[in-house]
């Protein structure tokens, strides 16, 4: 039995943690939407002020290991990785004798976004807590297992400020995960349900407490004027309180509704700005039989119920992207859902996962990244759309380990990697290799109309004369000014007429997967020619791309290619000077006179000059005379011809 009511404003161990991330308020603005944005940073748990998880551009699409990060962090690492500024900060607790060396060693640590390696650590500061960065103040703020909220320096990592907020520390301490949203930081405390309001120089703000315990590792999220965390509704003297979700008013810092559950409410609450007017709100509550437990959505202005799903939660929150909600289960039930976001109706299931996933999903990239909690754990990437495993990565313990490498910590994606925690590793950094530049000739050509190129098939040394501006020509034009080869074949000339081109720059035509080197001119807006390049006549301003791969492959998915500008002219007359060496000053007819020609042929191709020449004593020109020039020819040429 649930129902909303309104209240008033008040001015463990590793195997038991729960996640709390850092956060990184230049990547999360007063308004954010749950639209996915490409991201050069992973600011906070699960992304953005809404927890959305629902993150923009590239993320790996195989499971190659960037780095792992060293002995000392391989403690038990359940808080989230955050990114800023090619940095990666995250927490450590519970570190002694962890790490299969046993060496870990609890801290604040901030590594090398490339590379792993360690730029500064804070070993005063450590917990399930990770951070919320401001970023144009340079300072990260934290909760640690004493029950302190603190401030670090991003560059140095030297403690700024601390406040003591959790007064009953227990195992946890401040787990929650902070929130900086419209120029505050917001942080829950899990002993007293109490909804924290910092500035970033460490006055306390106010506050607003729900009394009573609530989920150690609850955090808070935002959505225009509002934010939602978990807390405790009203309750008979003597009795604990009912718990419930909260919605605060910004402005007012007073309730605009709470909403009652049967059992306790976990994780974060998750936002979606598109889900109808005002939006939904989805959070889990714990799996206690006997109870209603499961997944909620709400309308986040009103509270009121929107759908419900009976569902065996862990700690997790659950991820939304493109209307779908993704989320997974607790060891009572290891399987994946997705939802439809607006509805709750089951789009597909994935029963693969052996243990809990504890670790909150993030989407990216048409892909979902969570961890698995279990002795051997497992990072997975499942398809978006229809649930199927992508890849996965597990990490087997050597033999005689005492520990268990769960990873229960909820992944990051930023700069195409994807970074995750698990307990006795520390950070695992996933990117998918660089693969080389496929572009391996870039450039312009000049070809003439009416000039003619010599190639020679090299399967029969046979030699075509093809026009300059053909496809082929503009190959054999890039070829001498990029300096690369390339060979013929006319296996196929004798049927079609076609040279086939089956070598540039060393790379042949594979003659078992038959794989080889097509064309297309100006792709993609024209249509694949469907003619050997000798045949294919271009245009001035025509793109002439040479590229390898299947009957399938395009410009855009081979491993290697070239591209033309091809620049057509017209034939240029080269000067041909007439000059009469003799010492006679009249000629009589059928007389033989000397005669001495300047040729010049700027081309590339042997062009043949028709020339006359005349006397002006006589009213009738000689016979016409052709003289065949070769490419680059600029010089004097002496020959006779008879006068009359």
């Amino acid at each position: 039995m649930k129902k909303i009511e309104k209240l008033s404003v008040v001015s463990v161990l590793c195997a038991f943690v729960f996640v709390s991330v850092l956060l990184l308020t230049a990547a999360v603005p007063a308004s954010a939407t749950s639209s996915a944005t490409s991201s050069a940073t992973y600011p906070t748990l699960q992304y953005d002020a809404q927890r959305t998880g629902n993150v923009g551009g590239a993320a790996p699409e195989t499971a190659s290991l960037l780095w792992q990060s060293g002995e000392k962090t391989a403690g038990c690492v359940q808080a989230g990785p955050v990114v800023l500024d090619g940095r990666v900060f995250f927490t450590t607790w519970w570190s002694g004798g962890m790490g299969v060396e046993g060496n870990a060693s609890d801290a604040l640590y901030c590594l090398d976004e490339e590379t792993g390696e360690e730029v500064w650590n804070n070993t005063a500061v450590f917990g399930a807590s990770t951070a919320a960065v401001a970023a144009a103040e340079g300072k990260l703020f934290v909760g640690t297992h004493r029950g302190n909220f603190t401030c670090v320096d991003t560059a140095s990592g030297e403690i700024l400020w601390s406040r003591r907020v959790e007064e009953n520390p227990s195992w946890y301490g401040v787990g929650s995960s902070p929130l900086v949203f419209d120029g505050t930081v917001f942080v829950l405390t899990f002993s007293d349900g109490t909804l924290h309001a910092f500035s970033f120089e460490g006055a306390e703000l106010w506050n607003f407490s729900t009394g009573e315990e609530i989920f150690k590792y609850a955090s808070p999220s935002a959505y225009e004027d509002k934010i939602f965390f978990a807390g405790n509704s009203t309750a008979a003297a003597g009795q604990h309180g009912r718990h419930a979700l909260y919605c605060l008013n910004l402005s007012t810092h007073e309730e605009e509704w709470n909403f009652t559950t049967d059992t306790e409410v976990l994780g974060t609450p998750t936002i979606w700005s598109e889900g109808g007017e005002g939006g939904l709100v989805f959070f889990t509550t714990k799996y206690v039989f006997g109870k209603e437990y499961g997944i909620y959505a709400l309308n986040a202005t009103t509270g009121e119920e929107v759908w419900y799903k009976k569902h065996k939660s862990s700690w997790a929150s659950p991820a939304v992207s493109n209307g779908r909600l993704y989320i997974g289960g607790s060891s009572v039930d290891t399987t994946f859902y997705c939802y439809d976001a607006r509805d709750g109706t089951l789009i597909w299931e994935n029963e693969e996962m052996g243990g809990a996933v504890d670790s909150s999903p993030v989407v990216a990239d048409g892909k979902v990244y969570f961890g698995e909690s279990k002795v051997n754990g497992t990072v997975y990437c499942l398809d978006a759309e229809n649930g199927s495993v992508l890849w996965n990565y597990t990490l087997y313990i050597p033999p005689g380990f005492g520990g268990g490498f769960n990873s229960a910590s909820p992944p990051a994606v930023a700069d195409g990697t994807l970074f995750v925690g698990v307990d006795n590793v520390g950070v695992l950094a996933f990117r998918d290799p660089l693969l080389p530049d496929p572009l391996f000739w870039e450039g312009e050509v000049t070809l003439t109309e009416n000039a003619t190129t010599t190639v020679t098939a090299h399967d029969s040394g046979a030699s075509y004369e093809i026009n300059q501006t053909t496809a082929l020509g503009a190959l054999a034009a890039a070829a001498a000014a990029g300096g690369f080869n390339y060979t013929v074949s006319d296996k196929w000339y004798a049927s079609w007429g076609s040279l086939l081109v089956d070598s540039i720059a060393g790379k042949w035509n594979d003659p078992v997967t038959w794989d080889g080197w097509l064309y297309w001119v100006n792709y993609p807006d024209d249509p694949m020619p469907g003619v050997g390049p000798n045949k294919y006549e271009v245009e001035d301003g025509d793109l002439v791309t040479f590229y390898y791969g299947g009957m399938s492959a395009t410009p855009e998915n081979t491993p290697m290619l070239l591209r033309i500008r091809v620049h057509v002219t017209e034939p240029q007359v080269p000067e041909c000077i007439v000059k009469i060496s003799t010492d006679k000053l009249n000629y009589s007819p059928n007389e033989t006179m000397n005669v001495a020609l300047r040729i010049s042929n700027p081309t590339n191709s042997t062009l043949t000059f028709n020339w006359f020449a005349g006397i002006p004593q006589f009213e009738f020109w000689t016979q016409l005379y052709s003289t065949p020039v070769s490419p680059g020819f600029n010089q004097s040429l002496n020959t006779t011809l008879q006068v009359g």
